[in-house]
């Protein structure tokens, strides 16, 4: 992939997660070029770490309970039309259940000298 095509496809990732709730790309895009001991004191330890060839990858995980019904689960299935659809609506909304949990990842690559070089977020 080229630097150009590499570089769109990282804005368009990052203009989405700053539509979504959590942290914006531009407090991640902060951190480039300081200590990881800082991101450490201001965010805490990591979920988990990681290596990616001589840097580690210090990750932040988030996690969203999400409650209340969804818009699938307010679909009324009687109002279909064709009564082997109906029966095949009412068997999905039955045994469909929405994710209550989502998990939002932040992504910090550290360099030995213990710089923070890149930093990213990763949703599923």
């Amino acid at each position: 992939m080229s630097a150009f095509r590499l570089a769109v496809v990282l804005a368009l990732g990052l203009a989405a997660a700053a539509c979504a709730a959590g942290v914006h790309p531009e407090v991640l895009k902060a951190w480039v070029g300081r200590p990881a001991t800082a991101l450490e004191t201001d965010w805490g330890p990591p979920t988990r770490e990681t290596q990616d060839g001589d840097v580690r990858v210090l990750i932040y995980e988030e996690v969203e309970r999400r409650s209340g019904r969804t818009a699938f689960d307010d679909q009324d299935p009687s109002r279909t039309r064709g009564s082997s659809y109906s029966v095949a609506a009412t068997a999905a909304a039955e045994a469909y259940k929405a994710p209550r949990v989502y998990v939002r990842s932040y992504l910090f690559w550290v360099t030995r000298e213990g710089t923070i070089v890149h930093s990213a977020v990763r949703t599923p």
